[in-house]
């Protein structure tokens, strides 16, 4: 199996509708809150990356974030791109699959997101912030899916661009 197959492989394990609960705080002084919430989970950008779209609903109100996880040929690492609205920020964060883990590690130097995908049809994601030096769990999301496995979808082969800002 090439290295392009491989990292098609583990991110092909994130594909399809999940649901399950969410734990979910902003801030480290506040306790959890248990949700109901579903991931859709997609190939975009031609199969080089999975789009993860989380949802939950709290008291009525609708919590949600957008997650983009790929890897970079080039480098030989993971990234993951999260959108969270509610807090208006978007963060970037490097990693890669740790084999004897099952799970993709990825971090930023405020975070760090950790996807276990270990046991078939079950995922796992835990975000970690930090803020003042202290680390404290921002989430943490245990998914099922009733779904078959995922077969993996080829990226279109395509000329490298290059483009010039000026």
């Amino acid at each position: 199996m090439s290295e392009r197959e491989h990292d098609q492989l583990v991110l092909s394990r994130l594909v399809g509708c999940w649901q399950g609960t969410l734990l979910h705080r902003a801030y480290a002084d506040q306790p959890f809150q248990e949700l109901a919430a579903k991931s859709d989970n997609r190939w975009v950008l031609g199969g080089r990356f999975v789009e993860m779209t989380l949802h939950a609903d709290t008291s009525g109100e609708a919590w949600s974030a957008v997650f983009y996880i790929g890897h970079e040929r080039s480098e030989r690492r993971h990234v993951l791109v999260s959108l969270e609205p509610d807090d208006r920020r978007v963060t970037t964060r490097l990693g890669d699959w740790r084999r004897e883990q099952g799970c993709l590690v990825l971090t930023s130097p405020q975070s760090r997101a950790v996807c276990d995908v270990t046991v078939p049809g079950q995922l796992k994601l835990e975000l970690t912030d930090a803020v003042a030096g202290r680390e404290f769990v921002r989430f943490r999301a245990d998914y099922r899916s009733g779904a078959p496995p995922v077969v993996i979808k080829p990226a279109q082969p395509r000329e490298p661009r290059r483009f010039v800002i000026a």
